[in-house]
């Protein structure tokens, strides 16, 4: 198994992606801890995967709770190998139509990952792996995610400098950027199931492969980054789109000439 015998931390770990990696390193031989912001969503987690996870109720901008939770995770094996940070949300803010408190909102995401960081260097392990969440639109530049796009460039630049402060102690800093991801995230669940489909395939057609990405699929390349089979990345970003970004001519809709 390819994270036997170490201890994992992940935030925002109760659906999505943060779920199914939380799933992926039990399997493959992690104890995890993990935390979500609602009760009842960390109960039903640990209800169903019973063994080799705990969970915490904390906000990643709440420091106390996050100290608590970390020191938690850390005291049952003597330290932590793996911190995915993985808790974020998008805040919709249209040039022109923005409060203050709307982007400060959505760039507390940087603050929130930073402070994770900064907060779980006192239990990682000489060699210990650190992921952080990016995002295509980063990169895409999507009308009205200015925001959302700034704080996801910031978390990358926060990987690089990272990596560069952490590097003597053999800890590696490197970032996930999925693509589009079937995921709650993109409010469709209250929807018919036929206009669900629907907007899943309009969603799909923007990559090469068709479809949308499955959390499992963003899950497997943090399980990569986690496990010792890529010692030798360091501040990198693994790109997990369908070809979105890489190939976008191939795209059903590019093809036809579509937007």
């Amino acid at each position: 198994m390819r994270l036997s015998g170490k201890t994992a931390f992940i935030t925002g770990g109760t659906r999505g992606i943060g779920l199914a990696t939380v799933e992926a390193f039990i399997e493959h031989g992690a104890m995890v801890g993990f935390t979500a912001r609602k009760t009842e969503g960390v109960n039903a987690v640990i209800a169903r995967l019973a063994k080799n996870c705990v969970g915490f109720v904390a906000d990643a901008g709440d420091d106390e709770a996050m100290v608590a939770a970390l020191s938690a995770t850390s005291s049952a094996s003597g330290g932590i190998d793996v911190v995915f940070a993985n808790a974020g949300h998008y805040v919709n803010a249209p040039l022109g139509e923005t409060s203050r408190e709307t982007l400060q909102q959505q760039l507390s995401v940087v603050t929130n990952t930073f402070m994770t960081v900064q907060l779980a260097l006192p239990h990682l392990r000489e060699g210990a792996s650190i992921i952080l969440m990016g995002s295509l639109y980063a990169s895409m530049g999507p009308p009205g995610a200015g925001a959302y796009a700034a704080s996801k460039a910031g978390i990358a630049a926060l990987a690089r400098s990272f990596a560069s402060e952490l590097s003597p102690r053999g800890i590696r800093v490197n970032v996930v950027v999925p693509g589009a991801v079937d995921t709650p995230s993109w409010g469709m669940d209250d929807l018919e199931l036929s206009l669900r489909d629907e907007r899943k395939r309009l969603i799909g057609e923007r990559a090469p492969l068709n479809r949308m990405i499955r959390a499992a699929e963003v899950a497997n390349a943090v399980l990569f980054l986690a496990s010792d089979e890529s010692s030798g990345l360091q501040a990198t970003e693994i790109v997990v789109d369908g070809g979105t970004t890489g190939a976008m001519a191939g795209s059903p809709r590019y093809v036809r000439g579509e937007p």
